[in-house]
């Protein structure tokens, strides 16, 4: 037995604008979104739904898979963990002053 993605209603209206603006059926709008679904929530709902859905056309488009999204966003991750700071800072004290 399959087991079927429950969409929040930001992600419905992704699948709804995949539908209306990009071309894509209702069943393979819903599709798409339940394949990223990951990628969606990983990003958080900060973008309109409307940009959201022009990433997963062009991703779709470009045969970009989630799993490589995935990795490209725990990279980032991991280089903002082990940023050392801007190089004009380097020895600087700061002090929050009143």
């Amino acid at each position: 037995m399959k087991t079927r993605v429950r969409l929040n209603l930001y992600e419905r209206s992704i699948v709804e604008l995949l539908s209306s603006e990009f071309g894509y059926s209702a069943g393979d709008a819903r599709a798409l979104v339940v394949r990223y679904i990951q990628v969606i929530r990983k990003l958080g709902a900060y973008d309109n739904s409307r940009d959201q859905a022009e990433r997963l056309a062009e991703a779709d488009a470009k045969s970009y898979s989630p799993e490589a999204w995935l990795e490209r966003l725990a990279a980032s991750e991991r280089e903002r963990a082990y940023d050392k700071g801007l190089p004009h800072e380097k020895g600087t004290i700061f002090a929050n002053v009143r």
